[in-house]
Protein backbone atom coordinates (compact mmCIF):
# COMPACT_ATOMS: atom_id res chain seq x y z
CA UNK A 1 0.00 0.00 0.00
CA UNK A 2 1.61 3.66 -1.20
CA UNK A 3 2.52 5.58 2.19
CA UNK A 4 0.92 8.43 0.62
CA UNK A 5 -2.79 6.98 1.53
CA UNK A 6 -1.73 6.39 5.55
CA UNK A 7 -3.96 8.67 7.01
CA UNK A 8 -2.17 11.24 9.49
CA UNK A 9 -5.16 12.47 11.44
CA UNK A 10 -4.42 11.11 14.81
CA UNK A 11 -7.67 12.28 16.41
CA UNK A 12 -10.04 9.82 17.59
CA UNK A 13 -12.91 8.65 16.18
CA UNK A 14 -15.99 10.29 17.09
CA UNK A 15 -18.49 8.35 18.53
CA UNK A 16 -21.90 8.56 16.41
CA UNK A 17 -24.53 11.13 16.90
CA UNK A 18 -27.55 9.68 18.15
CA UNK A 19 -30.82 10.31 15.86
CA UNK A 20 -33.03 12.71 18.03
CA UNK A 21 -37.07 12.28 18.04
CA UNK A 22 -38.45 15.58 17.49
CA UNK A 23 -42.38 15.95 17.69
CA UNK A 24 -43.64 18.83 15.19
CA UNK A 25 -46.30 21.30 14.67
CA UNK A 26 -47.33 24.15 13.17
CA UNK A 27 -48.37 27.22 15.13
CA UNK A 28 -49.91 30.31 14.28
CA UNK A 29 -49.18 32.79 16.87
CA UNK A 30 -50.21 36.79 17.11
CA UNK A 31 -46.65 38.32 17.90
CA UNK A 32 -43.39 38.44 15.77
CA UNK A 33 -41.37 38.38 19.22
CA UNK A 34 -39.81 35.04 19.46
CA UNK A 35 -39.56 35.72 23.26
CA UNK A 36 -43.05 36.31 23.32
CA UNK A 37 -44.07 33.14 21.18
CA UNK A 38 -41.90 30.93 23.65
CA UNK A 39 -44.05 32.79 26.63
CA UNK A 40 -47.06 31.70 25.00
CA UNK A 41 -46.03 28.56 23.85
CA UNK A 42 -44.84 27.18 27.21
CA UNK A 43 -47.97 28.62 28.59
CA UNK A 44 -50.01 25.97 26.21
CA UNK A 45 -47.23 23.30 26.20
CA UNK A 46 -49.43 20.80 28.03
CA UNK A 47 -52.43 21.42 25.39
CA UNK A 48 -49.84 21.77 22.55
CA UNK A 49 -47.60 17.81 23.75
CA UNK A 50 -48.90 14.86 24.38
CA UNK A 51 -45.96 14.48 26.71
CA UNK A 52 -45.35 15.91 30.57
CA UNK A 53 -43.99 19.24 30.13
CA UNK A 54 -41.51 18.75 33.23
CA UNK A 55 -40.47 15.30 30.79
CA UNK A 56 -39.51 17.96 27.56
CA UNK A 57 -37.93 20.54 26.08
CA UNK A 58 -39.13 22.84 23.09
CA UNK A 59 -38.15 25.71 20.49
CA UNK A 60 -39.94 27.31 17.96
CA UNK A 61 -38.64 28.31 14.29
CA UNK A 62 -40.32 31.03 12.51
CA UNK A 63 -41.62 30.26 9.08
CA UNK A 64 -43.05 33.28 8.06
CA UNK A 65 -46.34 35.71 7.86
CA UNK A 66 -50.00 35.29 6.60
CA UNK A 67 -52.96 37.56 7.48
CA UNK A 68 -51.38 39.26 10.47
CA UNK A 69 -50.17 36.35 12.15
CA UNK A 70 -46.77 34.72 12.32
CA UNK A 71 -46.54 30.91 11.31
CA UNK A 72 -44.08 28.82 14.02
CA UNK A 73 -42.31 25.44 13.77
CA UNK A 74 -42.67 23.75 17.03
CA UNK A 75 -40.41 20.94 18.02
CA UNK A 76 -41.02 19.36 20.79
CA UNK A 77 -38.08 17.06 22.38
CA UNK A 78 -37.94 14.70 25.42
CA UNK A 79 -35.40 16.09 28.01
CA UNK A 80 -34.25 12.63 28.67
CA UNK A 81 -32.77 12.27 25.14
CA UNK A 82 -30.13 15.49 25.87
CA UNK A 83 -28.40 13.17 28.88
CA UNK A 84 -26.81 11.09 26.02
CA UNK A 85 -23.41 11.25 26.80
CA UNK A 86 -22.93 12.40 22.97
CA UNK A 87 -24.31 15.78 23.82
CA UNK A 88 -22.71 16.10 26.94
CA UNK A 89 -20.46 18.97 25.78
CA UNK A 90 -22.96 20.69 23.77
CA UNK A 91 -25.04 23.72 25.09
CA UNK A 92 -27.14 23.88 22.01
CA UNK A 93 -28.36 20.83 20.12
CA UNK A 94 -29.00 21.68 16.60
CA UNK A 95 -32.04 19.34 14.81
CA UNK A 96 -32.82 19.52 11.24
CA UNK A 97 -36.44 18.98 10.41
CA UNK A 98 -38.97 19.56 7.27
CA UNK A 99 -42.08 21.19 9.13
CA UNK A 100 -44.99 22.83 6.70
CA UNK A 101 -42.98 21.75 3.34
CA UNK A 102 -39.87 24.18 4.85
CA UNK A 103 -36.52 22.69 6.24
CA UNK A 104 -35.95 24.36 9.82
CA UNK A 105 -33.26 23.71 12.17
CA UNK A 106 -34.67 23.46 16.21
CA UNK A 107 -31.73 24.26 18.38
CA UNK A 108 -32.42 23.53 21.78
CA UNK A 109 -30.97 24.50 25.06
CA UNK A 110 -29.39 21.57 26.84
CA UNK A 111 -29.07 22.89 30.42
CA UNK A 112 -27.14 19.72 31.58
CA UNK A 113 -24.11 20.23 29.14
CA UNK A 114 -20.59 20.51 30.81
CA UNK A 115 -18.37 21.97 28.39
CA UNK A 116 -14.27 20.57 28.39
CA UNK A 117 -12.88 23.45 29.52
CA UNK A 118 -15.48 23.45 32.78
CA UNK A 119 -14.03 20.29 33.41
CA UNK A 120 -10.90 20.73 33.27
CA UNK A 121 -11.12 23.47 35.59
CA UNK A 122 -13.62 21.81 38.02
CA UNK A 123 -11.22 18.81 38.11
CA UNK A 124 -7.92 22.00 39.13
CA UNK A 125 -11.02 23.67 41.43
CA UNK A 126 -10.03 21.51 45.01
CA UNK A 127 -6.04 22.54 44.23
CA UNK A 128 -7.23 26.25 43.20
CA UNK A 129 -9.38 26.37 46.33
CA UNK A 130 -6.52 25.48 48.37
CA UNK A 131 -3.74 28.06 46.54
CA UNK A 132 -6.95 30.63 47.37
CA UNK A 133 -7.05 29.85 51.41
CA UNK A 134 -3.83 29.65 51.73
CA UNK A 135 -3.45 32.91 49.97
CA UNK A 136 -5.87 34.71 52.42
CA UNK A 137 -3.84 33.29 55.01
CA UNK A 138 -1.02 34.69 54.21
CA UNK A 139 -3.13 38.26 53.55
CA UNK A 140 -4.72 37.80 56.86
CA UNK A 141 -1.62 36.96 58.90
CA UNK A 142 0.09 40.12 57.71
CA UNK A 143 -2.92 41.85 58.41
CA UNK A 144 -2.29 40.89 62.07
CA UNK A 145 1.32 41.81 61.96
CA UNK A 146 0.28 45.28 60.69
CA UNK A 147 -2.28 45.90 63.38
CA UNK A 148 0.32 44.81 66.21
CA UNK A 149 2.88 46.92 64.57
CA UNK A 150 0.41 49.80 64.19
CA UNK A 151 -0.43 49.42 67.87
CA UNK A 152 3.05 48.73 69.10
CA UNK A 153 4.07 51.84 66.77
CA UNK A 154 1.59 54.51 67.62
CA UNK A 155 3.04 55.31 71.04
CA UNK A 156 6.68 55.92 70.22
CA UNK A 157 5.44 57.95 67.12
CA UNK A 158 3.16 59.80 69.70
CA UNK A 159 6.15 60.29 71.63
CA UNK A 160 8.60 61.05 69.16
CA UNK A 161 6.35 63.82 67.71
CA UNK A 162 5.72 65.16 71.10
CA UNK A 163 9.40 65.45 71.33
CA UNK A 164 10.02 67.05 68.20
CA UNK A 165 6.89 69.78 69.30
CA UNK A 166 8.87 70.37 72.16
CA UNK A 167 12.25 70.81 71.05
CA UNK A 168 10.83 73.18 68.01
CA UNK A 169 8.83 75.08 70.94
CA UNK A 170 12.11 75.22 72.82
CA UNK A 171 14.25 76.56 69.90
CA UNK A 172 11.02 79.03 69.39
CA UNK A 173 11.36 80.17 73.03
CA UNK A 174 15.08 80.69 72.70
CA UNK A 175 14.91 83.11 69.68
CA UNK A 176 12.12 85.07 70.95
CA UNK A 177 14.50 85.43 74.05
CA UNK A 178 17.36 85.91 72.19
CA UNK A 179 15.49 89.10 70.44
CA UNK A 180 13.98 90.39 73.44
CA UNK A 181 17.60 90.37 75.02
CA UNK A 182 18.88 92.21 71.66
CA UNK A 183 15.66 94.53 72.06
CA UNK A 184 16.49 95.33 75.97
CA UNK A 185 20.60 95.85 74.76
CA UNK A 186 18.91 98.41 72.48
CA UNK A 187 16.57 100.03 75.01
CA UNK A 188 19.71 99.96 76.98
CA UNK A 189 21.84 101.94 74.96
CA UNK A 190 18.94 104.09 74.30
CA UNK A 191 19.12 105.12 77.80
CA UNK A 192 22.41 105.71 78.27
CA UNK A 193 22.31 108.55 75.50
CA UNK A 194 19.41 110.16 77.08
CA UNK A 195 21.26 110.10 80.09
CA UNK A 196 24.44 111.40 78.25
CA UNK A 197 22.10 114.24 76.68
CA UNK A 198 20.13 114.87 79.70
CA UNK A 199 23.55 116.06 81.27
CA UNK A 200 24.92 117.57 78.58
CA UNK A 201 21.98 120.05 78.61
CA UNK A 202 22.07 120.57 82.46
CA UNK A 203 25.35 122.21 81.79
CA UNK A 204 25.26 123.38 78.15
CA UNK A 205 21.86 124.49 77.49
CA UNK A 206 22.27 125.29 73.50
CA UNK A 207 23.63 121.84 73.26
CA UNK A 208 26.89 120.79 71.71
CA UNK A 209 27.85 119.61 68.25
CA UNK A 210 28.71 116.02 67.86
CA UNK A 211 30.36 113.64 65.36
CA UNK A 212 30.09 110.29 67.04
CA UNK A 213 28.69 108.39 69.37
CA UNK A 214 28.88 104.78 70.60
CA UNK A 215 27.53 102.81 73.65
CA UNK A 216 28.68 99.83 75.38
CA UNK A 217 28.08 97.85 78.66
CA UNK A 218 30.71 99.87 80.09
CA UNK A 219 30.27 103.59 78.87
CA UNK A 220 29.14 106.07 76.52
CA UNK A 221 31.44 107.78 74.18
CA UNK A 222 31.18 111.44 72.43
CA UNK A 223 33.02 112.54 69.50
CA UNK A 224 32.53 116.22 69.54
CA UNK A 225 33.15 118.60 67.00
CA UNK A 226 35.97 120.56 66.04
CA UNK A 227 36.86 123.64 67.74
CA UNK A 228 34.07 122.91 70.78
CA UNK A 229 35.88 123.46 74.02
CA UNK A 230 36.17 119.36 75.47
CA UNK A 231 38.10 120.91 78.29
CA UNK A 232 35.72 122.89 79.98
CA UNK A 233 33.03 120.81 78.98
CA UNK A 234 34.55 117.62 80.79
CA UNK A 235 35.03 119.87 83.83
CA UNK A 236 31.54 121.16 84.34
CA UNK A 237 30.25 117.32 84.04
CA UNK A 238 32.94 115.88 86.85
CA UNK A 239 34.01 113.94 84.11
CA UNK A 240 37.43 112.08 84.03
CA UNK A 241 39.40 113.45 81.28
CA UNK A 242 39.97 112.01 77.75
CA UNK A 243 43.23 109.74 77.36
CA UNK A 244 46.11 110.38 75.35
CA UNK A 245 45.48 112.87 72.48
CA UNK A 246 41.38 112.37 72.22
CA UNK A 247 41.28 115.85 72.97
CA UNK A 248 37.56 115.73 71.55
CA UNK A 249 35.88 112.91 73.22
CA UNK A 250 33.69 112.78 76.15
CA UNK A 251 33.00 109.76 77.96
CA UNK A 252 30.43 108.57 80.18
CA UNK A 253 31.35 105.65 82.50
CA UNK A 254 28.81 102.99 83.90
CA UNK A 255 28.85 105.18 87.35
CA UNK A 256 27.53 108.16 85.67
CA UNK A 257 25.22 106.67 82.66
CA UNK A 258 24.71 103.05 83.63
Amino acid sequence: MPLDDLSLDLKPASAPRPELEVMTRVLRLPTRSLRQARAITRLQLDRLSPLPVADTVFELAPLGHEAGETVYALGVLRRSALADPAFGAQRIVAVAKTVGGQDVVFRFRNAGAVDDREARWLRHAPRAAMVCLGLAAVALAGQLRAEQWRERRLPEIAAEQRLAARAARLVAQQAAARADWAALGRTDAATRYLCAATRIAAVRPDGVAVTGAAADGQRVSLTLAPGTDAASLVAALELPPAAGAQTLAVTFPSEVCG
